[in-house]
């Protein structure tokens, strides 16, 4: 069983403030789930409303000039994001990256999509009505959760048939929270004349320049998230394409930037609000200046290794099953833990558990059912403090134990 590491002192700015100043999440609340939706620094939240304030006092003006804004915004998140400027179109979200992929790609009657069993659930729904539409067919690997790179490459790799035309890959996948063997899967994939789609949803700020990953294949392409680990606000997502496959791509909405090139194309997505995505590199600068991204995420791995070491034996205190999860593929900054046997199986009972955290724990935490097992998912971020996690330990534990059957 894992023993109880030393307690890390809560991380410190250039400026001397705590990361849990930084931040504008409820201080009524210990938040351990960065993972779903993330969580916004006070500043970079004044800048975007600065950036709503200028919208409103001249709508026009906002948006005959918001081409050119976000041109230049692609441009301060191209090395963040591992990608050219030309090569980043704007997206709200990895879901609707998926769904631009599904509006726009074509597969021939009998053609099938490989996704594996970790692949995010309205990734795969849309997957499915994809292929239903071409009279295809969507098809699933199993990964074991203590799959290494090597056992991944070797099951996906066994699964291909010559009617495989598309594999949908988790950069790092949001149930489980394991990473998988990509830039691999993406060089063996292109040999093979199959088109990679990687969800990226989790890397940006997890990984140092994720959208490296597909830079070999052309054809491949990725997206994810800036709203989560980048902490940008919500509606900020990028959707990397390069060559002939980006222009074949178009956005959701028809609007009056359609007959441009990729990524301009995207721009002007009738009157949506850019704001989110036009503070994101203001936000992801702003954490380099008060706290360095490799020293946060040097941080959040020092405080995840204590957040394991503490809630795994309270959780064995209460569970015939290991807690302790064997991820081949591990990410420093997410972490997964088994729950007991019967607690959290399903979308409706993870509710309740997460619901009841909130109320009776004054946590906010990741439950992940996955293949009829609850998990714990824990993320750490520049605002996380040990006493979250002790808090969980000491509150939430007989909430868990209450749910047992």
């Amino acid at each position: 069983m894992t023993a109880p590491l030393s307690r890390p002192a809560p991380l410190t700015s250039t400026e001397g403030t705590s990361g849990r100043e930084e931040w504008a999440l409820d201080p009524g609340k210990r938040h351990i789930n960065h993972g779903s939706y993330g969580g916004v620094p006070r500043r970079t939240l004044d800048y975007q409303r600065a950036l709503k304030a200028e919208l409103e006092s001249n709508p026009l003006r906002w948006f005959d000039g918001l081409p050119e804004r976000l041109a230049t915004e692609r441009v301060a998140l191209a090395p963040f994001i591992g990608a050219r400027a030309d090569e980043i179109a704007v997206v709200p979200n990895a879901s609707a990256a998926a769904s631009v992929m599904f509006g726009n790609l074509a597969l021939a009657a009998g053609e099938e999509i490989l996704v594996t069993e970790h692949v995010y659930g309205s990734v795969r729904m849309g997957a499915e009505r994809f292929a239903t539409r071409w009279g295809a067919a969507v098809r699933s690997v199993p990964i074991a959760l203590a799959a290494d790179a090597t056992e991944t490459l070797a099951a996906i790799e066994s699964a291909r048939t010559a009617r495989t035309r598309i594999l949908i890959l988790d950069h790092i996948s949001s149930a489980t929270a394991r990473g998988f063997p990509v830039a691999e899967l993406v060089a063996v994939a292109s040999a093979r004349g199959i088109r990679v789609i990687v969800d990226g949803a989790h890397a940006p700020g997890l990984v140092d320049a994720p959208a490296r990953v597909t830079e070999a294949d052309p054809d491949s392409v990725w997206f994810g998230n800036l709203h989560k680990y980048a902490a940008a606000p919500r509606a900020a997502a990028v959707l990397v394409a390069r060559g002939d496959t980006a222009q074949q791509l178009y956005p959701l909405i028809d609007s009056w930037s359609l007959p441009l090139a990729f990524p301009e194309r995207f721009d002007q997505q009738g009157s949506n609000d850019m704001t989110g995505f036009l503070s994101a590199s203001f936000g992801i600068a702003l954490l380099e200046r008060l706290f360095g991204w490799d020293r946060l995420r040097e941080y959040g791995t020092r405080l995840s290794d204590y957040a394991v070491s503490i809630i795994t034996p309270a959780l064995a205190e209460l569970s015939d099953q290991d807690p302790t999860v064997d991820l081949g593929m591990p990410q420093p900054l997410q972490r997964l833990l088994r729950l007991p046997a019967g607690v959290a199986v399903d979308g409706d009972t993870a509710r309740v558990l997460k619901n009841r955290l909130a109320a009776e724990a004054d946590v906010e935490a990741g439950i992940m059912p996955w293949n009829g097992q609850g998990f714990l998912r824990l993320s750490a971020h520049a605002y996380n403090e040990a006493a979250d996690y002790e808090q969980f330990v000491e509150r939430g534990m007989p909430v868990i134990a209450s749910l047992r059957p």
